[in-house]
């Protein structure tokens, strides 16, 4: 079965309504770990949040940075290689693109040897083989996928799972990526990138929007039109979405108290950091989940 075009030209008729979201999840990276998976029973979305590496799939070698998204196919190889000195901490997503509604979901990824899950017949994808496709995360299609996946792992991380909501998401990431391959990236211009390292060299102090500006040899209202115009956010809200991610690998992958990754990103009083991370994870900083997953 396959959607009735219900939004005219808009919707992709070839995304199969019983796909389903079955992973998502925060990785760190240590500078001198590897990670190796000959098969991956899903379609993957992984984009960078912090930091750069590699990731290697279907014999293709992509360089990641927080400016790529990168979708990998159906029953993919892939390798992940951090770079040392500033090694890449990941959001990865997985998708089984065909699981009738007739078996129940089990939320989790096959992937290693002997997990009956690598080859269960209720689990399926395309039949023919598909490359692997980048695109930029700062706009666009690539900007709403990193969206939507990023929710996906809150909803894991916060024990939010339910089999509707999954297909649902499914369908939707599904269709934001399903042109990347004829889609053109627009390169990041200068003048952002010089304020973007900044905004990340600096998490663990609050910046303001003239700070920022001047990183970027720009003026504040420059400043304002260029993150509007290629993030759709404020200065002020980019930069502060970045200091909540920070703040969720740190608590995932840290060990340190709420109050010591509060000060990390930048924020002196514990108790606003827990509203305005509250508002963006929709779970306190207190309550998230500390388990690390691999990727």
């Amino acid at each position: 079965m396959l959607l009735e075009p219900l939004y005219g030209d808009h919707m992709d008729t070839t995304i199969n309504p019983d796909s389903v979201v079955v992973g998502a999840n925060w990785y760190r990276f240590r500078p001198d770990e590897r990670i190796r998976h000959s098969l991956v029973a899903s379609v993957s979305i992984l984009w960078v949040v912090s930091g750069s590496g590699t990731i290697t799939s279907r014999g293709e070698t992509f360089e990641m940075t927080a400016a790529t998204v990168l979708r990998l196919p159906w029953n993919h190889d892939v390798e992940y290689r951090p770079d040392p000195r500033t090694p890449f901490h990941l959001g990865t997503l997985h998708i089984i693109p065909d699981h009738p509604r007739t078996v129940p979901v089990e939320f989790r990824v096959g992937f290693e040897h002997g997990d009956p899950l690598l080859h269960a017949p209720w689990r399926r994808g395309p039949t023919e083989a598909e490359p692997p496709e980048t695109v930029s995360g700062l706009a666009g299609s690539g900007r709403s996928v990193i969206a939507l996946a990023a929710y996906c792992v809150e909803r894991f991380h916060s024990e939010r799972v339910s089999e509707p909501a999954m297909r649902a998401l499914a369908v939707l990431l599904l269709e934001e990526s399903a042109g990347w391959g004829a889609e053109t990236t627009r390169a990041v211009p200068p003048v952002l990138q010089r304020m973007i390292d900044h905004i990340r060299a600096n998490l663990d102090r609050p910046l303001t929007v003239a700070d920022i500006a001047r990183a970027g040899d720009c003026s504040p209202s420059t400043a304002e039109r260029t993150f509007s115009r290629h993030t759709g956010q404020t200065v002020q809200g980019w930069s502060r979405q970045q200091r909540m991610q920070e703040a969720a690998l740190l608590l995932r992958t840290s060990g340190l108290r709420v109050n010591e990754v509060a000060r990390e990103v930048g924020f002196a009083d514990p108790l606003h950091f827990s509203r305005v991370f509250t508002s963006i994870h929709g779970i306190p900083p207190s309550r998230y989940a500390n388990d690390q997953l691999r990727p």
